[in-house]
């Protein structure tokens, strides 16, 4: 087997036994043995330093998302403030949705004590694609790149509150289709104003 091969093998391992028994339960010579990998033979470490950076990498691969699975660089394409909302909108619906399965372990390591700072890295990446698509909104031209932050949390905040929501009960069908249109409506109408 080639490394890449064992490399995937310990992730989809590891992957598996973090939502089945927890991160923190999990030992690595448990994560070699599921991957089918001998025990302490060092197959682990020739593709992961420790398992606090396997986690980040599956962090990575499978919690976060990216700019460019959101698309900010076509945005501009729709040359609609409120079209634009609504993608991006659409895009965290379906990255929650995709999320799902891995809520349990999400909440776990945003409890590890270097959790908040992998979600804050993890983060920064989208933060970047929203501030970076915001500032060209006549509203955010002339602020610094720390009031279009906020004004990107502000913007978004909302909608992610609706989402959560959603995760927890049954709001969905034509309340979704209103709030997603009161919600892209109201702030076009903020954002496309100078």
């Amino acid at each position: 087997m080639t490394r890449v091969n064992t490399k995937d093998r310990i992730m989809q391992a590891a992957l598996k036994l973090f939502m089945q028994q927890g991160y923190q339960k999990t030992s690595i010579a448990r994560i070699e043995s599921a991957a089918g990998l001998v025990s302490r033979a060092g197959a682990f470490y020739r593709h992961f330093d420790s398992k606090q950076a396997l986690l980040e990498e599956l962090a990575r691969a499978y919690v976060s998302e990216t700019p460019g699975e959101f698309e900010f660089d076509r945005l501009a394409d729709y040359r609609d403030t409120r079209a634009e909302l609504v993608a991006i909108a659409l895009k965290y619906e379906e990255a929650m949705n995709r999320q799902k399965p891995y809520a349990r372990l999400i909440e776990e390591i945003r409890l590890l004590d270097f959790g908040g700072d992998l979600q804050d890295e993890l983060n920064a990446d989208m933060l970047d694609g929203l501030e970076a698509w915001i500032k060209e909104k006549p509203a955010a031209k002339s602020m610094s790149r720390k009031r279009r932050s906020a004004l990107v949390i502000s913007v978004m905040g909302g909608w992610l509150f609706y989402l959560s929501l959603v995760g927890q009960s049954a709001l969905v069908g034509p309340l979704r289709d209103t709030l997603l249109d009161e919600w892209a409506t109201r702030w076009a109408s903020i954002l496309d104003t100078g």
